[in-house]
């Protein structure tokens, strides 16, 4: 999934390619695909057409990652399915990737949060009872509803039509939170990169489809839905299915240092601490072009 810099991505995907695996790529709405396809353009690449404009935490996160999965499962290809942004890169070689997915071919890799969000937590109220409602596709412009008692409808008139300006779609917003239902018992939280093989993608993508009415009017309404739909029915299908088995993601993601934007955007300065991180990391986020390419040069020459 890419927004920016046609370069950039072009190098992630001449790194990764191993002549045996497919590129399915997602470029969003908003963007101009043109700098992107000009650019790369090999057999095993494939720009999808279903394009999103994805909104920053938003469920237009998890609905153009749906259409990369479901792309690259009518590839009918067999092996793992690596989720990643234009702006990851690997930290192993093409061949020690290989060697640790084969090593555990057994697993799925994925963070979240061993235990339910906490009914009683903030997090619960903000990521799960409370409706998110975009005022525009910027990020963060959106607002947080809460429901409370039978007057919801009419304060949500009244609110809606106040932040709005427009009282026909105050109206229409009401009557669909009022709509909106969570079957789930059970919500979970984790990072939104993954790698799944491909038979669990398939009974993911199962479950979505025979329930997608629900899951759509449900998460397009959650707050960093990405974070939380494939973890929620994961541990859905986990319930009755023990043959999947989970590890951690393959992802390594700095969201401790003090005083800069997170996560961090790695620069030359932190190549020994990329070259330094466990077998399990085999990708890092984030990196930047614009900011330094030269941590990428170094990290070619060390990962070949």
């Amino acid at each position: 999934m890419a927004h920016k810099e046609p370069g950039q991505l072009q190098r992630l995907v001449k790194t990764l390619d191993d002549s045996a695996s497919l590129f399915f790529i997602h470029i969003d709405l908003k963007s101009d695909i043109k700098p992107f396809t000009s650019l790369i353009h090999q057999d095993n690449v494939f720009f999808i057409e279903e394009r999103v404009n994805c909104i920053w935490g938003d469920y237009s996160q998890v609905k153009a990652t749906l259409n990369l999965l479901e792309r690259a499962l009518e590839s009918q290809n067999k092996g793992p399915i690596i989720f990643l942004s234009g702006q990851d890169y690997p930290i192993k070689s093409k061949e020690d990737i290989d060697a640790y997915l084969s090593t555990h071919a057994d697993y799925d890799f994925i963070n979240y949060v061993l235990s339910p969000i906490d009914k009683n937590s903030k997090l619960f109220n903000d990521r799960v009872a409370k409706y998110k409602v975009n005022l525009s596709d910027r990020r963060g412009d959106y607002i947080l509803l809460s429901p409370f008692g039978t007057s919801l409808k009419n304060w949500l008139k009244v609110l809606s039509a106040l932040l709005l300006g427009k009282v026909k779609r105050a109206e229409l917003l009401s009557k669909i939170i009022n709509a909106r239902e969570c079957r789930f018992t059970e919500h979970h939280k984790g990072t939104n990169w993954w790698c799944f093989s491909t038979a669990t993608a398939q009974k993911i993508f199962r479950y979505y489809q025979a329930n997608r009415a629900y899951l759509e009017q449900y998460y397009q309404y959650t707050l960093c839905a990405d974070e939380q739909f494939f973890h929620t029915i994961l541990k859905e299908l986990m319930h009755e299915d023990k043959s999947i088995k989970t590890l951690p993601n393959l992802h390594f993601i700095d969201w401790s240092r003090k005083n800069v934007p997170l996560p961090v955007s790695f620069q030359k300065e932190d190549l020994t601490l990329l070259l330094s991180q466990n077998e399990n990391k085999l990708f890092a986020r984030k990196f930047e072009s614009a900011l330094d390419t030269e941590i990428l040069d170094l990290m070619d020459t060390h990962i070949k």
